[in-house]
């Protein structure tokens, strides 16, 4: 399974020693920046809110634009968009990934979370693909794919950022 990391664009090139020196990995006008999370159930909350907290400090600091991804073991998918320190984009695909099992609502009742999609297309320069990315970023496990590493890729290529699969043969 993926890794969680942060993926950053837009780099002044003079950050680009302080991405090194972070073992950030280069590839084209992209970087790749590998977190040590390893997601734990009962710490999952504070952990989400310290990674998102990492991309959003490296997007402000290095004055880019930085998109923070967490694969919850192919049940939730988590992303956040900073562009310099500025949240633009966040989305949950299973806000029930924690959810009480024995409670009247579970996570086929209560659809993905998507906030700031037009703003992120608009970012990118791919607004008129906003309608197709908010309808893959809703649908269901299921229908169209079985993984949320495949929503991710989708999601990834949908909006001409490199696919997880750019990181991962470095």
């Amino acid at each position: 399974m993926l890794e969680p990391y942060i993926l950053l664009w837009d780099v002044p090139a003079a950050a680009h020693r302080e991405l090194k020196n972070l073992g950030a990995t280069p590839h084209g006008h992209y970087w790749w920046l590998h977190s040590p999370l390893k997601p734990d159930p009962e710490y999952l909350y504070q952990q989400q809110a310290r990674f998102a907290e990492r991309a959003a400090q490296l997007s402000a600091t290095l004055h880019c634009t930085a998109l923070g991804v967490v694969n919850l073991e192919d049940t939730a998918l988590l992303l956040w968009v900073y562009h310099q320190g500025r949240l633009v984009f966040q989305y949950d695909s299973n806000p029930m990934y924690l959810g009480c099992p024995v409670c009247s609502y579970s996570s086929e009742t209560i659809g993905a979370e998507v906030h700031g999609l037009e703003e992120l297309c608009r970012l990118r320069g791919v607004p008129h693909r906003a309608q197709a990315l908010r309808a893959w970023l809703v649908r269901r496990r299921g229908l169209g794919f079985l993984s949320e590493h495949e929503r991710l890729e989708r999601t990834l290529a949908l909006l001409e950022l490199p696919t997880s699969g750019a990181y991962t043969s470095q």
